[in-house]
């Protein structure tokens, strides 16, 4: 009987499973290294466009606080303005309020004055009656006041007055002045000074004032 030796083909078959083996093991690690390499570029990818994004953000963030800043800086200045503006007001208001008032009562009595007026309403209202034109020759000494009283503008003036003409001038002036409005007066009444023996007459008038 012939015997065949076998073993040194068994051998190189197992020396080339081996080496098989061994090519596909490497080729599993390259592309287990492969895929590894691929998946940490895009985590790369990924992780530099969000540090850009947060970037962005924080840049946009900067902006808006610095915007925000001259916002609030600006609305401090107007709400300061607006107080300065009311602060103003009131005293615009008191300064044309009883004691410019006043002042313009004293005009009208004082010789060589007389009322605050628009001259151009005053014109056209001469055109449409010359009766309201006012005498700048009336001696106001004509007339005094016996008393005043005001209420929430509205005044009640009792006067005294040497004449009917003198009570005429005086209502023309107040009726003129941009002080006063709404002018009524009461019938005059005549009167007599027992001690000095001299006549003249009294009224009352109504009207508002304007401050």
């Amino acid at each position: 009987m012939i015997h065949i030796n076998l073993l040194p083909v068994k051998a190189e078959r197992r020396r080339e499973s081996t080496r098989i083996q061994v090519f596909v093991g490497l080729g599993v690690l390259a592309a287990v290294l492969g895929g590894l390499a691929v998946f940490h570029g895009f985590e790369a990818m990924a992780l530099r466009a969000t540090r850009s994004e947060r970037r962005r953000i924080e840049d946009r963030i900067a902006q808006l606080q610095r915007e925000t800043g001259d916002y609030d800086s600006l609305k401090v200045q107007r709400e300061n303005l607006l107080r300065q503006k009311q602060v103003i007001a009131r005293l615009e208001r008191a300064r044309s309020g009883p004691a410019y008032f006043m002042r313009e009562l004293s005009d009208i009595l004082s010789p060589g004055k007389g009322p605050t007026f628009d001259h151009q309403q005053y014109e056209e209202a001469l055109r449409r009656d010359p009766n309201v034109a006012i005498n700048p020759r009336w001696d106001p000494k004509r007339l005094w006041l016996i008393s005043y009283t005001e209420k929430d503008r509205q005044v009640q003036m009792h006067v005294g007055a040497k004449s009917d003409d003198d009570v005429a001038e005086f209502l023309k002036r107040l009726k003129l002045s941009a002080f006063f409005s709404n002018v009524y007066w009461k019938q005059t009444q005549p009167q007599v000074d027992p001690k000095l023996k001299v006549s003249y007459v009294t009224f009352d008038v109504d009207c508002r004032v304007n401050y």
